[in-house]
């Protein structure tokens, strides 16, 4: 049976969201519950919800929105969520004590992550960035083995990075149409990576800071902060951008956007401050992301369709996935059956 974290101690709004989230999990599979480790499971979650984030952000820009603005908007109302739910005394405290810690979420993981993430997927099309983000996990595997403690690289964890790589470059080599990219997609691509890199630095200081910080209340302060940085500097940059009277699919857009930051990031925070859980290992489950993620981009956006390039790119990283996970079992059974003949 799957641990639950120890809530004793927690305000009684923050033990309400952690019930949300426990009864939402166990509603989406309990038997798998009850048979994986505890932070794989919310991983897993996470995951899942963050494959459908690219078809909706596109969406919702195509309404006359710009990405930083749309951003801001996004993650500061789930911050506000959030805090009506965490929100208890000693906080502010408890963020000066950690300021590390809230600093390198809000500056790192949400501002320059979210800024070149949003960009980048205004850049290319919603199935490769669905893609591109897939390989979160396998440069997530390299941080962690140059800065993660106890988290180093072995031989079936390098031979699936080197098969994901491949995958990687069957993709970059295409757009959504089969065409070469352009600067313009090339750059989003680079963006894209950039976040990758931002976000798994902060993912290992929240790994390594385990147990610290309520991981519910950790989501709150980056959401608020980082979204309300973001929102200034695009009205700075990008212009002031009413989001007021606007269609139907806006809202629809940003208000699935928002619940998924709601619950992946809280998912996300629990797996990664999970007793014995590896950044490598808990990223690893990200690769869910190319797949579903490209699959809603070419239902849900009417430009975008699968082409052989990225069918191919999503096999093989998927596949490296399987080699991550079993590879020791497919080395033995490559033995026997090598010894049998």
């Amino acid at each position: 049976m799957v641990d639950l974290p120890n809530i004793k101690n927690y305000p009684k709004e923050t033990k309400r969201i952690y019930l949300i989230i426990c009864i939402f999990a166990a509603f989406l599979n309990k038997r798998l519950a009850n048979k994986m480790k505890k932070g794989l499971f919310y991983a897993i979650l996470a995951s899942i919800l963050w494959a459908i984030v690219n078809p909706f952000i596109k969406q919702g820009l195509s309404y006359d929105f710009t990405p930083m603005n749309f951003a801001g908007i996004r993650f500061t109302t789930v911050g506000i969520i959030l805090f009506a739910y965490t929100w208890h005394k000693g906080m502010w405290r408890e963020i000066r004590q950690h300021s590390k810690l809230f600093l390198n979420l809000i500056l790192i993981n949400m501002f320059m992550g979210y800024t070149a993430f949003y960009f980048g997927v205004d850049f290319v099309s919603g199935a490769i960035s669905s893609i591109i983000m897939g390989m979160t996990p396998l440069i997530n595997v390299l941080l962690a083995h140059l800065l993660a403690s106890n988290d180093k690289l072995n031989t079936h964890k390098i031979i699936s990075l080197i098969v994901s790589l491949i995958g990687l470059f069957l993709i970059i080599g295409m757009g959504s149409n089969g065409a070469p990219l352009d600067w313009k997609g090339i750059t989003g691509i680079v963006l894209l990576l950039l976040s990758i890199i931002f976000q798994g630095y902060s993912a290992i200081s929240v790994s390594e800071d385990k147990g610290k910080v309520n991981p519910i209340f950790l989501n709150a302060v980056q959401m608020f902060f980082g979204g309300l940085l973001i929102y200034m500097v695009g009205l700075g940059t990008e212009g002031y951008h009413s989001f007021i009277g606007k269609p139907g699919g806006f809202y629809a857009s940003l208000a699935i956007l928002v619940f998924i930051s709601v619950f992946a990031f809280s998912f996300w925070f629990i797996a990664l401050q999970s007793k014995g859980a590896k950044v490598s290992d808990i990223n690893m489950c990200r690769l869910i992301n190319p797949i579903l993620g490209a699959v809603l981009s070419w239902i849900m956006l009417p430009d975008e369709y699968p082409t052989f390039s990225t069918v191919a790119g999503m096999v093989v990283i998927v596949s490296s996935l399987i080699i991550y996970f079993k590879g020791t079992e497919i080395s033995e059974w490559f033995k026997k059956t090598k010894a049998g003949a």
